[in-house]
């Protein structure tokens, strides 16, 4: 076991990892082209907009930081950029451990003992190389005596290249209001660009594959398996990156009614674990 910086070199990818700072992938590179946009070796994953790291116990938004489960009421403190509301969960500002099997895989983990969040759960990350692809699953596993909500996601943040473009399948989309972006208030159609400027929306309804590239450089094909059922899309003005998100659930979908099994938050039995797998297939534009 070794904590820190390490780094994988199979094939054509070069990925290095940050496990002591939030779980982090700082960089991931294919031929010499960055697939993520380059992270700041030593910073935290909460404190750069860089790289992927991952979303646990939740995804996104929890709404005034306030949920009830099961009875029992719940207040998780916001991070100021975000206040009131919770964001993303634990994972990508806790410490984990780095194991390394070999060049083309990795392991890391985290254990939470229970605080604000009041369930003890694992959560593990196995990054793998093969051929011109690069996964990553993760998993939660509820370690508590009692039944606890669970989502999962993972959050990379990707080049916005020249000519940027994305195409996806997707039913709709969660409208929010200006002044709370990420919470959900509506179902609405999916905008017929999902590249323009502006969007900040979990979609629902989600094939399990999208495809984004620009005139030059990479075309990039992300798919979601298992658990990952919902895409978030943001596209902030001015950038020079981008976010496609695969997640478990829609955002706050703890304080919602009348979701689908596939937006909402599963309750994970003592043992039970939720997992999901995101891929990223590179190849070049041309």
């Amino acid at each position: 076991m070794t904590d820190g910086l390490q780094t994988l070199q199979s094939g054509d990818w070069s990925v290095e990892l940050d496990g002591a700072r939030g779980g982090q992938i700082v960089q991931a590179d294919w031929r010499g082209h960055h697939v993520l946009a380059p992270g700041i070796h030593g910073r935290d994953a909460a404190d750069q907009d860089a790289g992927c790291f991952p979303l646990v116990p939740f995804s996104n938004r929890i709404r005034g930081g306030q949920f009830v489960f099961n009875g029992r009421e719940v207040n998780l403190p916001p991070p100021e950029y975000a206040a009131p509301h919770a964001l993303h969960g634990a994972g990508w500002r806790a410490d984990w451990r780095v194991e390394l099997a070999g060049p083309d895989a990795a392991r890391m983990t985290f254990t939470h003992s229970p605080g604000a969040w009041p369930w003890r759960y694992r959560a593990e990350q196995v990054l793998r190389v093969e051929g011109d692809a690069l996964s990553l699953t993760l998993t939660l596993t509820n370690l508590d005596a009692v039944s606890m909500p669970a989502g999962i996601g993972l959050h990379p943040y990707f080049v916005r290249p020249d000519g940027f473009w994305l195409k996806t399948g997707v039913t709709g989309r969660w409208a929010s209001d200006t002044g709370e972006p990420g919470l959900p208030i509506r179902r609405e159609a999916a905008p017929p660009h999902l590249s323009a400027p502006g969007l900040d929306h979990c979609f629902y309804g989600w094939d399990g594959a999208a495809e984004f590239g620009g005139r030059e450089g990479l075309h990039l094909t992300l798919t979601g398996s298992g658990a990952l059922r919902n895409l978030v899309i943001y596209t902030p003005p001015g950038k020079s990156y981008f976010c496609a998100e695969p997640v478990s659930h829609v955002n706050d979908a703890i304080n919602m009614s009348g979701l689908a099994p596939q937006e909402s938050m599963s309750a994970l039995a003592p043992g039970e674990s939720l997992s999901g797998t995101m891929t990223l297939s590179a190849r070049q534009a041309g």
